[in-house]
């Protein structure tokens, strides 16, 4: 720490302790950090924040502070040291802290709980109204869940108010048929008078320009999600048109198969029969061919035998009959011939 911005910041320090309740604005808290030197200790800042802390009828100051360090694009660097101080202390002005989640439903319950009115009836304090503001600014950045939640307090703010001040609100605003007579109000109102505020006119048309961003990104993100489900929906219909096709070809196929499983079993039981009867022939033809033969070579022996005995007899004469035998030879010759034809 600087040694020579000590007794400034000291000072400075004890002349707000010493301010009146509620009259510590934003520029002394400047003063002090400027004090504390380009890098303020973790020591000064926890002065400073005690002395916000403990300055009764804080709840403009805080919020004053905290509202411009949320939507600043560049936030006062030295004030962003209180940051999480000032939240500490918003959150204590309500019953539960707010959700961590940026989700919409968790936050608009929050939102109920902390605008609903106490059991004895009490109003809701001006400081919680502020909390809830400030909750809600911090929110921003998600624009759906900002525009939800912005539309649920105008809602619960206009049911935690007083009679009186329900009266002032609506009565500085009549409801017609218009649904934008408040935002047509408040662009009629920046252009009265002999100076009129363009700049108001302005910041309606860059706020208006925002909404309709958000809502036309929305809009072509539901485009897209609907064209990707029209084709989903498409291929899907294709899917179960081939499935029936395929579906189809399979039964097709099954009944093809089951005729020709049918055939196949025909073919073999004709195949086992004509195998059978093949084998039946053949055994008969053996038999025959066998017993054939039997009867042949009886017949052969009994006409070429008696015949071989009479050659023999002819030709162990002691003069062989040549002749005789020549003859028996040629019939026996002729036998043969004959049973080969």
């Amino acid at each position: 720490m600087d040694v020579t911005h000590q007794p400034t910041f000291d000072a400075l320090l004890q002349a707000a302790k010493l301010k009146a309740p509620g009259s510590l604005k934003t520029p002394e808290i400047k003063r002090l950090l400027k004090a504390a030197g380009k890098r303020p200790t973790n020591a000064q800042v926890t002065q400073i924040a005690d002395l916000i802390a403990g300055s009764p009828g804080n709840q403009a100051l805080v919020y004053e502070i905290l509202g411009d360090l949320e939507t600043a694009a560049k936030p006062h660097p030295k004030l962003v040291l209180l940051k999480p101080a000032l939240w500490r202390i918003t959150c204590s002005w309500f019953s539960r802290p707010p959700p961590e989640a940026h989700e919409s439903e968790p936050m608009l319950a929050w939102l109920r709980s902390q605008c609903a009115r106490s059991p004895d009836g009490e109003p809701i304090t001006v400081d919680r109204l502020r909390g809830v503001s400030l909750v809600l600014i911090a929110r921003f950045r998600n624009p759906e869940t900002f525009l939800k939640c912005l539309r649920e307090v105008g809602l619960l703010v206009r049911e935690a108010l007083s009679p009186e001040d329900k009266k002032r609100a609506t009565g500085r605003s009549p409801r017609n048929g218009f649904v934008m007579s408040n935002l047509a109000r408040a662009l009629f109102t920046a252009l009265k008078g002999e100076h009129p505020r363009f700049s108001k006119v302005v910041e309606i048309s860059s706020t208006v320009e925002t909404v309709l961003t958000h809502l036309q990104e929305r809009e072509s993100t539901a485009n897209a999600a609907i064209m990707r489900l029209e084709q989903v929906e498409g291929a899907l219909t294709e899917q179960r048109r081939t499935i029936g096709e395929q579906a189809e070809t399979i039964r097709k196929l099954e009944s093809e198969i089951a005729r020709m499983q049918t055939q196949v079993t025909n073919l073999t039981a004709e195949v086992s029969r004509w195998k059978h009867l093949h084998e039946q022939a053949i055994n008969h033809a053996n038999s025959m061919v066998a017993e054939g033969k039997k009867m042949l070579l009886a017949d052969l022996q009994s006409k070429i035998l008696p015949k071989i005995g009479d050659a023999r007899l002819y030709a162990n004469r002691p003069v062989p009959a040549v002749d005789q035998i020549v003859r028996l030879l040629g019939e026996m010759e002729q036998v043969l011939q004959a049973k080969e034809g």
